[in-house]
């Protein structure tokens, strides 16, 4: 598949400030996948690379095999494995696509600002953990991470 690559930001619209009914530029969005497949009773960790300062709008988690360890298997996303500054306690045990709570530290943090609005850039990189209790013998999902370079 043919892909076009750019090294920096894209900006969309016609209408820079000062125009008449302007500005109407934007941030594209973009987005990386990652995969994760159970690994017995050991944590498995994957990590995706963002620009620095991207803000992070969303993620997708979708649990395509659930995790069968026998208490439980816990997803979070980080700045390092098993981080929980973007998502903390999302079950892999149920299939399907994940209902995520954000809490306020953790949209200052996909914002990139503190919870007080200071600039926090946001950073690479972005690590993905599951976390089994318990012998697993079965699991797979996919991670979306949906963001704007700006």
């Amino acid at each position: 598949m043919a892909a076009t690559h750019f090294s920096g930001p894209v900006l969309s619209g016609d209408l820079q400030s000062g125009d008449t009914n302007g500005p109407n530029q934007g941030y594209a969005v973009l987005m990386q996948t990652t995969s994760i497949t159970q690994n017995s009773t050991t944590a498995v960790s994957s990590t995706l690379y963002i620009p620095a300062g991207a803000q992070i709008i969303d993620f997708n988690i979708d649990v395509l095999t659930a995790f069968n360890s026998a208490t439980s298997a816990t997803l979070s996303i980080g700045t390092a494995a098993a981080g929980t500054q973007y998502v903390s306690s999302v079950n892999a045990k149920t299939a399907g696509r994940a209902s995520i709570t954000f809490s306020a530290a953790q949209l200052a943090a996909m914002s990139g600002v503190t919870v007080l609005g200071v600039a926090a850039a946001t950073s690479a990189p972005v690590v993905v953990t599951v976390t089994p209790v318990g012998a697993t013998s079965a699991g797979y999902l996919e991670v979306t991470i949906i963001y704007a370079q700006q």
